[in-house]
């Protein structure tokens, strides 16, 4: 089962795609695609045009035995064994044109070319670097193109010409800044002979491994973020944050106040039937309230004259009121809040937490005196007011305004260059991340040249 925090990848048609645009470009075609060379062999003066006629194609799996064999490196010497395992692949080069003069005779040959070549990390850097070259050589032979000029000219130019080509497409990288978290180093893999993939864990979590890994279902380049490293971020952003919100209803004659104090001991994010929440769990939640105004002062007065002028006497702040503190509980428990993540202006993925519709208060106030006819709605409609405390100022406005634009992560663009051409890779701002699976949310990238 693959195991990772973050990875990074571009699918076979992704690679595809971009050399497709690679082909249709003006000035990839005449400096890339279209080449002159001039180069004695073996005392022998050649000239020739190097054309590849049709876009090159990438398959994300390694030679058959048999053509591995038939292939030869830069240095014109013929492979032997099996091909190396690890993250070898193919580059098809299905129609390629030499035309020009050998020794002054003119010559024209046509014919397939495969090239084979790996994927690597140098300092969690990816790098391709050219393998070895297959093709007819007897064909070129009938052409007039000898195995010594095919060994000197046409292999090399091959692996140099796919070499190039491989490392200006622009890899998503995964992100270098967090807020405080680390991460171990990346591993590298071609997987489902179908996807190029990168990927890391924190720190804290068990070693990446990409076994029977599974792509996101849309997105050809892409980047794919586990809950946890959302977590990371809320626990540093919201945990134990102290909540504390007052309100009132009611007019002068019958009035009605309310306090709520708690903390927010955590704020957990999980994907759950295709959305992305946050399950909050406040803890120590307690309430406070009054029912105050001439109906009370005038209830006490009638029914305890005495009594009145006792609590005037002895708590001057509170004698008009009739107070009481209490519990509170609320259901749901956890609390279930959307959130998104999107992409901003800034090259950067930032979480927002939304708002709750709707939460059942239960409390239970114990008032401290005697409630007359007149204030008895305003004692009836309390909860209500508390209620309306926690779900308006104490989630969807203290939690809320605390869960705004959090930055998960840096996500710079990354532009490479070949030959005058820029070529780069990037997220669109304002896109929000999707979810995959309970696990995993998915940001895509987009390339594009100038």
């Amino acid at each position: 089962m693959a195991s990772f925090d973050v990875a990074v990848g571009i699918t076979q048609s992704g690679i595809n795609t971009t050399l497709e645009s690679f082909f249709g470009n003006s000035t990839a075609q005449s400096k890339i695609f279209k080449q002159k060379i001039s180069q004695d062999v073996e005392g022998i003066a050649v000239v020739v045009e190097f054309v590849i006629e049709k876009v090159p194609t990438v398959l994300l799996t390694s030679p058959s035995d048999e053509k591995w064999q038939a292939s030869y490196g830069a240095d014109g010497v013929q492979k032997t064994g099996k091909p190396p395992t690890n993250n070898v692949f193919q580059v098809l080069l299905s129609s390629v044109k030499v035309t020009g003069t050998i020794a002054g005779v003119s010559v024209t040959g046509t014919g397939e070319i495969e090239v084979y070549a790996q994927f690597s990390l140098a300092k969690n850097v990816l790098n391709v670097t050219g393998l070895s070259v297959w093709l007819d050589e007897s064909k070129w032979k009938k052409d007039g193109i000898t195995k010594a000029i095919v060994n000197a000219i046409i292999i090399p130019h091959a692996l140099d010409t796919v070499n190039g080509l491989m490392n200006a497409i622009p890899f998503p990288q995964i992100p270098t800044q967090y807020t405080t978290t680390t991460f171990q180093d990346p591993i590298l893999g071609i997987t489902n002979e179908n996807e190029l993939v990168l990927a890391t864990s924190m720190k804290t979590s068990e070693a990446a491994n990409l076994d029977d890994y599974t792509p996101p279902p849309s997105e050809e380049i892409y980047l794919q973020a586990g809950i946890s490293l959302i977590n990371t971020v809320l626990e540093e952003k919201l945990s134990n944050l102290p909540l504390e919100a007052s309100d009132s209803s009611g007019g002068s004659a019958a009035k009605a106040s309310a306090e709520i104090k708690g903390t927010l001991k955590s704020a957990v994010g999980k994907i759950s039937g295709g959305k992305t929440l946050v399950s909050l769990s406040i803890i120590d939640i307690s309430g406070y309230g009054q029912l105050s105004g001439t109906a009370t002062t005038i209830a006490k007065t009638v029914l305890c004259p005495i009594g009145t002028a006792i609590d005037a006497i002895s708590d001057p702040k509170n004698w008009d009121k009739v107070v009481s503190s209490f519990s509170i509980e609320y259901k749901p428990n956890p609390l279930d809040i959307p959130f998104t993540a999107k992409v901003t202006t800034k090259e950067s993925v930032e979480v927002s937490i939304g708002e709750i519709d709707s939460v059942q208060i239960i409390a239970a106030p114990k008032w401290s005196g005697v409630i007359g006819s007149a204030l008895a709605a305003a004692a009836a409609g309390f909860v209500d007011l508390l209620s309306a405390i926690f779900k308006g100022k104490i989630v969807n406005d203290i939690i809320k305004n605390n869960a705004q634009d959090i930055e998960v992560w840096k996500n710079a663009s990354v532009t490479k260059q070949i030959e005058g051409i820029n070529v780069t890779l990037s997220a669109e701002p304002g896109a929000a991340l999707v979810p995959q699976g309970d696990n995993y949310i998915i940001e895509g990238f987009s390339i594009a040249f100038s």
